[in-house]
């Protein structure tokens, strides 16, 4: 139920989701992009694409861990259900606030068409943005639950590795960007995440809040980056696997 009257908070993610069928038919601060170079500089641009998606899909699946576990674990489970309840109960404040993520402000494409309009280096940009963008709040994060009392190691853990995995792949998308279009300076344009107060409120109904849009945010964000590096192997690299549903699920 929560689902389908969050869906338009998903901005450009829901049209990119049904893109597998369309197919069918046709310390914070951003990460230099020739940080490492030396490692990547021998990888192809297909196995970067690869070891990105790679990326992707190992931070999507902690943070569906990390909001399943702060729904069961005593430490947080009363508060999320909470705010889910108040969600249901006031629809509008819920519309407002899951789509106020911080990243909302991008040009993410919302169809096919507009997808098809955008060039590899501006969907590389794109991603690059989202991703630099999550680094203060992952760094806060992190901060934050250390200096909170009773939060269990398995949050603990997950949040660091969480955002070790975020600057991996900004910087794996980084090498991609430089492979396609070399020289090209650092990405500093990304939106500002401002939820830092509220992240660090002594009242726990308002950090609890925070932590909640946090992680909702970053779940939409990290699926966007996903899919999206999904849809650019396809353009890529075409072929009949582009034609799988299943790719887009289990690549």
């Amino acid at each position: 139920m929560l689902l389908s009257l969050t869906q338009p908070s998903f901005l450009g993610i829901l049209p990119l989701l049904l893109m597998s069928n369309l197919l069918q038919w046709e310390d914070v601060t951003s990460a230099p992009i020739h940080h490492n170079e030396n490692h990547y500089g021998k990888v192809s641009l297909k196995g970067l694409f690869e070891h990105a998606i790679k990326l992707s899909q190992e931070s999507t699946a902690l943070t569906m861990e990390m909001r399943k576990i702060f729904f069961s674990d005593s430490f947080s489970s009363k508060m999320f259900k909470k705010i889910v309840l108040d969600f249901l109960k006031d629809q509008k404040h819920m519309m407002e606030t899951l789509n106020s993520c911080h990243t909302f402000s991008l040009n993410i494409p919302e169809t096919m068409e507009e997808a098809k309009k955008i060039s590899l280096e501006d969907f590389l940009k794109i991603m690059l943005s989202i991703l630099n963008a999550w680094n203060k709040p992952l760094y806060h994060l992190e901060t934050e639950l250390h200096g909170m009392k009773g939060v269990p190691d398995t949050i603990l853990k997950r949040a660091k590795a969480i955002r070790t995995l975020n600057r991996e792949l900004l910087e794996t998308i980084a090498m991609i960007l430089s492979k396609v279009h070399p020289g090209m300076e650092e990405i500093n344009d990304y939106p500002l995440w401002t939820d830092l107060s509220s992240l660090q409120a002594t009242d726990k109904g308002r950090q609890f809040f925070a932590l909640y849009k946090l992680f909702y945010c970053l779940r939409v964000d990290i699926l966007t980056v996903d899919l999206n590096l999904k849809h650019l192997m396809c353009v890529l690299y075409s072929g009949d696997i582009c034609n799988s549903v299943k790719f887009f699920e289990d690549f």
